[in-house]
């Protein structure tokens, strides 16, 4: 009995903090961004329990920032588009170091020793929270990897047409449906309009994303700057660039789907052939009425 109070009472302790982090993403990916007109917002304000966390969610901010944490933690937080904050984490990460064992406990009963159980339990509730960083950092790139040839596309037609290169990622972003890239380069547009010149806002963009496209793309743009070449034709070779490289990719995916089906096929495939085929013939011949013919 005490077992199932103390996992009610840190299942709602989850939900708790699930919901804090929901409202301060609420909060980061729903307010007007400044460039959209006023009259062309896209997103609106959640509602009134959204105000009434906002003071607690500026101090949790402001503290946020001064904790000493790893860089590379930050960093893969950012990566992963920011889905929650350092004291968040730590919060998910020792909310699962309390709840899977108690849940392996429940499940396990006294069939085990109970300190081995704890422990295990334990150290998988301190590897799955780095593996969903892990896995959202990949989905993350993987999107962006795939709609980055179409908006590098969608920029070149706009510098072509003789807008400048930061009027054309407002642009971009503007008529986009939203996703990643369009939130990193509405980022970029942002940080101009603050003071930051490109070649810092576009460091910034490939440092925030992380990637070898990206890491090529903007390393491209600054050298057309830097030489003053045109940036719609610095574009449109990133873009078949990139194109190539996805090409290539599939290409290596197809090249591995036979080696990955090799293990469904024996373990799960051959056996019911097998059956099939060789059993009516080993029931037969167990019953002895085999018969060869001579």
């Amino acid at each position: 009995m005490l077992t199932i109070i103390s996992f009610l009472i840190l299942t709602s302790l989850f939900f708790v903090v699930y919901q804090f982090v929901y409202l301060r993403r609420t909060e980061e990916t729903h307010l007007p961004s400044q460039i959209f007109d006023d009259d062309e917002a896209k997103f609106k304000y959640p509602g009134q329990m959204h105000k009434a966390w906002t003071p607690l969610s500026s101090k949790y901010k402001s503290f946020e920032k001064s904790i000493p944490v790893p860089l590379n933690l930050r960093h893969k937080l950012v990566k992963a588009g920011s889905p929650c904050g350092i004291l968040e984490f730590f919060a998910f990460v020792a909310l699962a170091v309390l709840m899977i064992p108690i849940v392996v406990l429940i499940i396990v009963g006294d069939r085990f020793s109970v300190i081995g159980v704890i422990c295990c339990g334990a150290g998988l509730g301190l590897v799955i929270p780095i593996i969903w960083l892990n896995k959202k950092i990949n989905k993350r790139q993987f999107q962006m990897k795939r709609d980055l040839p179409n908006v590098i596309d969608l920029l070149n037609i706009c510098v072509s047409g003789g807008l400048d290169f930061m009027l054309a990622v407002n642009r971009v972003v503007r008529d986009l449906k939203p996703c990643d890239l369009t939130r990193e380069l509405a980022e970029v547009y942002r940080e101009t309009q603050m003071g930051a010149t490109r070649r810092e806002a576009l460091k910034n963009l490939a440092w925030r994303v992380d990637m070898a496209e990206m890491h090529s793309f903007v390393r491209t743009l600054i050298q057309a700057d830097r030489m003053g070449t045109s940036i719609g034709d610095a574009l449109k070779l990133q873009s078949e660039e990139i194109k190539i490289k996805r090409f290539q990719r599939g290409e290596a995916m197809a090249l591995k789907a036979p080696i990955k089906l090799l293990f469904p096929l024996f373990v799960f495939i051959m056996p019911v052939v097998l059956i099939i085929v060789a059993g009516p013939i080993m029931l037969t011949f167990l019953r002895g009425n085999m018969n060869f013919g001579f």
